[in-house]
């Protein structure tokens, strides 16, 4: 009998301790994800808070007052939730806050000053605050500036190469999200998309030192994703033709087209690497010409007294620049296409001191040369003069 009133009263007292419900009217004009969820959205914009915890793009599609949907519906892509610095894996549910803002602050300071042309006062600002301002509205933007400051500290600072696997993560996840996006580029996102692919191209740069070259190949990933970039520019530039306050055009406009020094080749410069050209009969005859004369218009750059920064250019669009053809012929491993890209990646030899640039034209030019047999020594002789003789890191090391 005494036990029934304990009990009573341990349920009253429990009921007494337990916090009241909160009754709440259901949104109609919060974001999409919210009424999906039948949660209450707080309606915070342009990202709710439910949305900015979860790290996932929100979406409002009504307009206040009305229950019909509002055209066109806002997107905000926003950063996802980072994961503890150490962790091998990077989740999108649990990443670490603190490195993502290390990362950013990194890139800031220290890895826009790499990027050509930011000796320019205006083409640094670009780089250092309206770059990082335009990320904070595309996530693929956000991610290769993740992706390309972990590999800078891990390239440049001791006892960071931990941050190798995070840069291989984060380049996957924005060139993933690059490529769903860019499948349909808008006004909104066209500036961001371009500076997007501009760091992308950069980054697999840098990871061509790394490669393993026993057996050799061909820099395949790198030439690719150049050549696809022609039409992401194209179309984001079209979009955005009219809207001269796009900051993607402040780059542009900062140096000559690239064009414009093959088309000021003269006929003996033609003459300097003659000796690449197949016999006349060759059916790819035309392809290796025009490569060739590609190739001779950057070394006259190299060897002339304009800006390094212009060589880099030149050797950084050269899979763009190049015939189709050409691509074939170096997937095949056809010699003579090889030899001629051996040409090329030797005038990165002066470069090399560039962290994202380092020996990759070095070690390419020796392992063409060594996979290649003895009748081709002699065509080799410069490519592998230039890199002996102008490497800046093979002469740091031997002072």
């Amino acid at each position: 009998m005494s036990a029934a009133p304990s009990q009573t009263a341990g349920h009253s007292e429990s009921q007494r301790r337990r916090p009241p419900r909160l009754a709440h009217k259901k949104s109609r004009t919060g974001c999409q994800r919210c009424r999906s969820r039948r949660v209450k959205c707080d309606e915070t914009r342009p990202v709710c808070r439910d949305c900015h915890r979860h790290g996932v793009p929100c979406v409002y599609d009504r307009s206040e007052g009305s229950c019909q949907a509002a055209p066109p519906a806002q997107v905000v892509f926003i950063p996802v939730e980072p994961e503890p610095i150490g962790q091998p894996a990077l989740s999108n549910s649990n990443r670490d806050q603190y490195l993502e803002l290390r990362l950013l602050h990194h890139f800031t300071v220290a890895t826009t000053s790499t990027i050509p042309w930011t000796h320019l006062p205006h083409i640094k600002e670009c780089w250092t605050v309206d770059v990082p301002r335009l990320a904070f509205t595309y996530r693929p933007l956000l991610h290769v500036i993740f992706s390309i400051s972990a590999l800078h500290m891990a390239k440049s600072e001791p006892g960071q190469s931990h941050l190798l696997a995070i840069h291989r993560e984060y380049f996957e996840e924005a060139l993933r999200e690059h490529r769903l996006s860019v499948q349909r580029i808008t006004r909104d996102i066209a500036d961001a998309a371009c500076f997007t692919t501009v760091l992308l191209l950069i980054d697999v740069f840098a990871t061509l030192h790394d490669r393993p070259l026993q057996p050799y190949e061909p820099p395949l990933e790198w030439m690719h994703l150049v050549r696809g970039s022609e039409t992401v520019f194209r179309i984001a530039l079209d979009t955005i033709r009219d809207n001269r306050a796009a900051k993607i055009w402040s780059i542009i406009e900062s140096f000559p087209p690239v064009r414009n020094a093959v088309a000021n080749l003269t006929e003996k410069d033609l003459e300097l690497f003659s000796y690449l050209l197949p016999d006349s009969a060759s059916e790819d005859m035309e392809t290796y010409r025009e490569t060739i004369r590609y190739i001779t218009a950057t070394r006259r750059v190299m060897e002339s007294d304009e800006s390094l920064q212009i060589t880099a250019r030149h050797i950084m669009v050269f899979p763009l620049m190049a015939p189709a053809g050409f691509m074939g012929l170096v997937e095949e491993k056809r010699p003579r296409a090889l030899v001629v890209l051996a040409h090329l990646l030797a005038m990165a030899a002066p470069l090399s001191d560039w962290w994202w640039i380092g020996h990759t034209g070095h070690r390419d030019v020796f392992a063409i040369r060594d996979m290649l047999g003895p009748e081709w020594k002699g065509v080799m002789e410069w490519p592998v003069e230039v890199v002996s003789r102008r490497c800046r890191m093979c002469n740091k090391q031997s002072t």
